[in-house]
């Protein structure tokens, strides 16, 4: 078990795969039940990428995998626009996008569990598993530098 836990940290600290899955989870959550309501034995569920915040956090989804994988877009970049946008190089500017994105789904929740009778489903929990990884990301990882 020791071992497991030991790769488990090395590969968390080494590759991107912890803040990857985040991001893929934060995106593949809206598609999912988000919602479901249980009236008088009819179930209904609502994925939440049929409110407005489902299509911001597929942005800020899509920004965070964007800002992971900067190595692949910054060889494509000229560079003269790369000295303008130093600050992508560091790590924890991933925490911006993720902090938005646990604000929308808050404001979110207030119009979807404001009654009382919806419960939270499948999508719910991926969507709050993404952002955790996500924040925990940065912290974790550990970049190489030339």
């Amino acid at each position: 078990m020791q071992e497991f836990l030991n790769l488990a940290k090395e590969k968390c600290q080494n590759t991107k795969l912890l803040g990857g899955v985040g991001a893929i989870l934060l995106i593949l959550g809206n598609f999912f039940s988000y919602a479901t309501v249980n009236f008088f034995g009819i179930k209904e569920g609502i994925s939440f990428i049929e409110v407005t915040g489902g299509k911001i956090l597929i942005v800020l989804g899509i920004l965070n995998l964007a800002l992971i994988f900067k190595e692949f877009i910054k060889s494509k970049l000229p560079t003269n626009i790369l000295e303008k946008i130093k600050i992508i190089d560091n790590t924890k500017i991933i925490l911006v996008p993720t902090i938005i994105s646990a604000i929308v789904i808050l404001i979110s929740n207030g119009d979807i569990f404001d009654y009382g009778i919806a419960k939270a489903s499948f999508g719910c929990y991926l969507l709050w598993i993404g952002i955790i990884l996500s924040a925990v990301y940065p912290f974790i990882y550990k970049e190489k530098t030339l």
